[in-house]
């Protein structure tokens, strides 16, 4: 059946390329795939157990290479092909583009290092180049400058479209309309209850996910509002920010709603005097702790077992309802005794983590054991360099209304995979479009846009 729906929504999508414009083509397709379409074919027996803790989320290559990350820009990728072959015609490859490259082919350069690779080394890199590659072609394509961007950035918002009613819907029913449509989903137990009701799932991969995806949808909602001089007086973009805002919060995913209010202060901050410095300041340390807790050299468990503080600190998580964050840390902190076997190069295999029993729950770690130091450095960079772009290139015109949003996405995206193997998918198209320049800049004698 899922393959079907997915044959179905292929056909149906490319003959959209027919009828509208590339681009928005493009947006329609990706994000009516990744809101609507069934996860994957669902590992034999999953929907049975309350807790599958072997599946991993669909942003690295498992046993579940067809899927919902997949296929919608592999699909858009190939009506673009179809009907719009001279602007990839036009597309000029630069240097931001060579860390995305060097990840989708990374399966096959660890090829000669490794033993029994699972998926095999071609399958890994053909799903790289379509879940990551694809949506960072896309993104580069068709969503950079000014008028690309708020396109991105309209298409974020109009997922509220098909959230705000499953929010209603699931946050007093609890997780159901994916077993309504497809079948039962293997994560509807997890994390469902909440202090108010439930957490809703949609169709996405896991509670989580839809935390960070809803999270991102407020921010994109509030900065068009925020950021528009006819949206300041307009009702309608008032409403929509406070509906992204109210779905947000509902969804009672603390760590998602913590990431959107740093978000909103990043982007309140970026105009100020202090602001790079304070930013490169905290960016090396975010890399240097991220760093170290990778390698396992903090003493974690030691600090909570063994001291007075560690077992308060503890407790007052467990009591606030929050104990997933302590079993999350524990998770990781077992993991990196088997990364340690093979940190450089990585295992290959997806589920590295078998011997423990218990994988760990980060993206980051995940990729880390499955890839190495080296995958995992490719896998930050291309998403970190587009930022990096962004910033040395601050007096664009469009730097304000589209940059520092999407930006912050990424950042969030980022922040969020620490704790979180479900991704969000938008943040690869707008680490591309961010990626994409365009020489239109202030004059040197005119202040920039803060």
């Amino acid at each position: 059946m899922i393959e079907g729906i997915f044959a179905t929504f292929g056909i149906a999508a490319l003959l959209l390329f027919w009828f509208m414009a590339p681009g928005r083509s493009v947006a329609i397709t990706c994000f009516a795939g990744w809101l609507l379409l069934p996860v994957g074919n669902f590992p034999a027996g999953s929907a049975s157990v309350v807790f599958p803790f072997w599946m991993t989320g669909a942003a690295v290559p498992s046993d579940m290479i067809l899927n919902k990350m997949w296929w919608p820009p592999v699909v858009a990728l190939g009506g673009v092909l179809l009907t719009d072959r001279k602007a990839l015609r036009y597309f000029r490859p630069g240097w931001a583009d060579i860390p995305m490259f060097l990840w989708c082919i990374w399966p096959i350069a660890q090829w000669g290092f490794v033993q029994n690779p699972e998926p095999q080394p071609m399958v890994a890199s053909l799903y790289l180049l379509g879940a990551w590659g694809a949506p960072w072609l896309l993104g580069r394509v068709y969503f950079g400058g000014l008028d690309g961007g708020r396109q991105l950035l309209i298409a974020i918002v109009a997922s509220l479209v098909v959230i705000a009613p499953m929010a209603l819907i699931e946050g007093i029913l609890g997780p159901r309309v994916y077993g309504w449509l497809y079948e039962p989903h293997p994560f509807r137990f997890d994390g469902q209850e909440r202090y108010f009701g439930f957490r809703p799932l949609a169709f996405f991969e896991n509670g989580n996910q839809y935390g960070i995806w809803v999270a991102a949808t407020a921010l994109a909602a509030i900065w068009r509002w925020r950021s528009s001089e006819r949206g300041r007086t307009s009702p309608w973009p008032i409403a929509i920010a406070a509906l992204g805002l109210v779905v947000a919060f509902a969804s009672q995913s603390v760590g998602a709603i913590c990431l959107l209010c740093a978000g909103l202060l990043f982007c309140g901050a970026i105009g100020f005097r202090l602001f790079r410095p304070a930013l490169v300041l905290g960016l090396f340390l975010i890399f240097t702790l991220g760093t170290v807790y990778l390698t396992g050299k903090l003493p974690l468990r030691e600090f909570a077992e063994n001291t007075a503080i560690g077992r308060r600190i503890v407790d007052t998580i467990k009591a606030s309802g929050r104990g997933s964050f302590t079993w999350r840390i524990a998770r990781d902190q077992s993991a990196l005794l088997l990364v340690r076997q093979h940190p450089v190069i990585g295992t290959a295999r997806w589920d590295w983590w078998r011997d423990n029993g218990q994988r760990p729950w980060g993206l980051w770690l995940l990729i880390l054991g499955q890839f190495g130091c080296i995958g995992m450095l490719l896998a930050c960079s291309a998403l970190w360099t587009p930022i990096l772009r962004m910033f040395a290139n601050h007096r664009l015109l469009y730097w304000h209304q589209t940059c520092v949003p999407l930006a912050t996405i990424v950042l969030m995206a980022m922040g969020d995979g620490l704790f979180n193997s479900f991704f969000l998918y938008p943040a690869i198209l707008a680490a591309g479009a961010l990626a994409t320049i365009e020489p239109i800049r202030y004059p040197l004698d005119r202040p920039a846009m803060r």
